[in-house]
C-alpha cells in the first residue's frame, strides 16, 4: 500500500502549502457567484439550470485547475532531490506515479464540492429549483473530466526531466483542448491535402470522428444516455448529438475514448519514467 502513503503525503503537502486552501476559496466563491446569478432570475430557472451553469463554469475551470496542480507534481520532485529520497524509502516508481494520482486527485475532489453545494444552496435560497440527480450528475462530468486532465498533467510530468517542458507540454494541452484547437486539426490537414488551399464539398466522415476523440466529446457522449439534457449542450465539446447516433458516439465508443484519454497518458509517462536515470 505505498501508493496510498504516497496519496496521502501529496494530499498533505498540498495543505501545508495552502494550495488546497486558496482553491477551495477561489472555488467555492465562483460557486456563490454561479448560485447568485441564477438566482437573479427565478422565474424562468428550471430545475438544471444551476447544474448546467456548473457544468458550463468549471468544464472550463476544471481542466485548468487540474493541469496547473499536476503538471509539476513529479518532475518537480525530481528537481529538487525528492524522488531520489523516496526511492531509497520502500516505495517503486510505479507506487510514486500511483501515489501522486490518487493525491492529485484528492484535492480536485475536496477543492470542487464547496462549489457544487454552495452554488445550488444559494440558488435555492432565492428561489430557484433544483433537481439534486441533475446536480451530482453535473459533478461527475466535471469529477471526470478532472480525472482526465490531471492524467494527462502527470503523464506529461512523469515523461520528462524538465519542469520548463512539463509547463510547456501543459499548456500545449490547455490550447489543444480547453482553447478547442482540437477542431482544427482536421481544417489544417485537409487544407494541406488540398494543395494548400481550402477544401470545398462535403465534410469526410474521419473529421467528425477526429472530433469525438477529444475527451470533452468523449465525457459528454459518454454520459448523453444517462443526462440527455444536461450535456447536450456540454461546453468544448466538438459536435452534436442527434436522434441517430453513429458508432463513433455510441457509449461504449465513448468509454473507451475516456478510458484510453486516462491510461494512456500515465502508462507512456510511467515507461519512460521507468527506463530512465532521475
Amino acid at each position: 500500500m505505498g501508493w496510498l502513503q504516497l496519496a496521502r503525503k501529496d494530499f498533505t503537502d498540498a495543505r501545508r502549502e495552502r494550495q488546497l486552501y486558496y482553491l477551495l476559496g477561489l472555488l467555492g466563491v465562483v460557486g456563490l457567484a454561479i448560485g447568485y446569478f441564477i438566482g437573479e432570475t427565478p422565474d424562468i430557472a428550471s430545475e438544471g439550470t444551476t447544474a448546467f451553469g456548473l457544468l458550463s463554469v468549471f468544464g472550463f475551470l476544471a481542466p485548468i485547475v487540474a493541469l496547473t496542480i499536476s503538471q509539476a507534481d513529479v518532475v518537480g520532485k525530481r528537481t529538487t532531490g525528492e524522488l531520489s529520497v523516496l526511492l531509497t524509502l520502500p516505495f517503486s516508481r510505479r507506487s510514486i506515479v500511483a501515489g501522486s494520482y490518487a493525491g492529485r486527485m484528492a484535492v480536485m475532489t475536496v477543492v470542487l464540492l464547496p462549489a457544487f453545494v454552495f452554488a445550488p444552496l444559494v440558488a435555492a435560497f432565492r428561489g430557484v429549483p433544483i433537481d439534486p440527480v441533475v446536480l451530482a450528475g453535473s459533478f461527475l462530468v466535471i469529477w471526470g473530466l478532472s480525472l482526465i486532465f490531471t492524467a494527462i498533467a502527470l503523464g506529461i510530468s512523469t515523461f520528462t526531466k524538465s519542469t520548463t517542458v512539463s509547463a510547456g507540454g501543459s499548456f500545449g494541452i490547455f490550447l489543444l483542448f480547453v482553447m478547442n484547437l482540437w477542431v482544427a486539426i482536421p481544417t489544417g490537414i485537409r487544407f494541406v491535402l488540398n494543395g494548400l488551399s481550402l477544401p470545398t464539398g462535403p465534410q469526410p466522415e474521419w473529421v467528425s470522428i477526429f472530433g469525438q476523440l477529444s475527451p470533452f466529446a468523449g465525457l459528454r457522449n459518454l454520459a448523453h444516455p444517462v443526462l440527455p439534457d444536461l450535456v447536450a449542450g456540454f461546453p468544448l465539446a466538438p459536435g452534436r448529438i442527434g436522434e441517430s447516433l453513429p458508432w463513433y458516439q455510441e457509449p461504449v465508443f465513448a468509454g473507451i475514448v475516456v478510458l484510453a484519454w486516462i491510461v494512456l497518458p500515465l502508462a507512456i509517462g510511467y515507461y519512460r519514467f521507468q527506463t530512465t536515470d532521475l
